[in-house]
């Protein structure tokens, strides 16, 4: 059990730097829409993309990964350095935002 929510946390960790990465570029002086990357990335790389999928709770392949560091021009080291630099705060403020209220 505890591995498993050891990779729960990472996929967490994924879905935020992806949104990070994303939001990071402005468009008309706003954060870029998933929609936007969608369409953007349909028409660079003639691939249908769920931007939605890979920020909340991705199980990226490597296909994706390396689409998602060639579309945001870095290297795949650093793509996981920042994954790894999330914080287990940011982690847990990312899971709760996401729980149901009932």
């Amino acid at each position: 059990m505890q591995y498993q929510r050891k990779i729960f946390r990472y996929k967490v960790a994924v879905g935020l730097v992806n949104k990070r990465l994303r939001e990071g570029i402005l468009i008309n002086g706003k954060p870029m829409t998933q929609m936007y990357l969608n369409n953007d990335i349909k028409e660079k790389y003639n691939i249908d993309w769920n931007c939605a999928r890979e920020e909340s709770l991705p199980n990226t392949t490597l296909q994706n990964l390396y689409l998602i560091c060639e579309y945001f021009k870095i290297d795949i080291g650093q793509y996981f350095e920042i994954v790894r630099n999330v914080t287990n705060e940011e982690i847990d403020i990312t899971i709760n935002s996401k729980k149901k209220t009932y």
